[in-house]
């Protein structure tokens, strides 16, 4: 059980218990059987008996993980969605879906533009063309539609002209929500 949970806390401990595990499991030459072999371009599929599976993994390093606690293995370093210098951290797992979402770009130019400017700008409105930009984008592809906004009735479809309505006009609403 502790192994799971090491593979759980650190990607780069997970890929050396990988390589290690590898190592172990696949030391020894592999059969496929038609379909699943590599001739394809596609995954080959490797099967081992209950007993090897069971075998437990003879490695030095996976074992002098496993004897770790979790305090020596958490590193502590987890500076959420802002780094130290008050920069952006879009790896952070917070905002990593909006950075990889089709709208990734117009986040990241709306964030960096918050993250530039200050309180009182932010309240005078800064900002709020690239906050748009990415609505407008969110709006057009759709990339944060629910299942159950998908299976919406006439209602549902009545709000998405509204908002294509908003996408096609160029306007940016000021603090107030009158167009600019």
């Amino acid at each position: 059980m502790l192994v799971i949970s090491v593979v759980q806390t650190s990607w780069l401990i997970c890929g050396k218990m990988f390589l290690a595990l590898k190592e172990v499991l696949f030391w020894a030459p592999w059969k496929s059987s038609g379909a699943e072999n590599d001739s394809d371009g596609k995954d080959v599929v490797h099967r081992i008996t209950q007993e090897e599976y069971e075998k437990p993994i003879q490695d030095a390093y996976v074992e002098s993980v496993a004897r770790l606690s979790y305090e020596e293995l958490d590193d502590k370093y987890n500076p959420g969605p802002t780094l130290p210098d008050g920069g952006v951290n879009f790896e952070c797992h917070c905002v990593g879906h909006l950075v990889a979402s089709p709208c990734g770009h117009e986040f990241r130019e709306a964030i960096k533009c918050q993250k530039s400017a200050g309180s009182e700008k932010l309240d005078e409105g800064a900002c709020a063309a690239e906050f748009m930009n990415f609505m407008k984008c969110v709006i057009r592809t759709g990339c944060f539609k629910s299942t159950h906004d998908l299976n919406d009735d006439e209602e549902g479809e009545e709000k998405d002209a509204e908002l294509e309505d908003l996408h096609e006009t160029d306007e940016v609403p000021n603090k107030t929500g009158n167009g600019a």
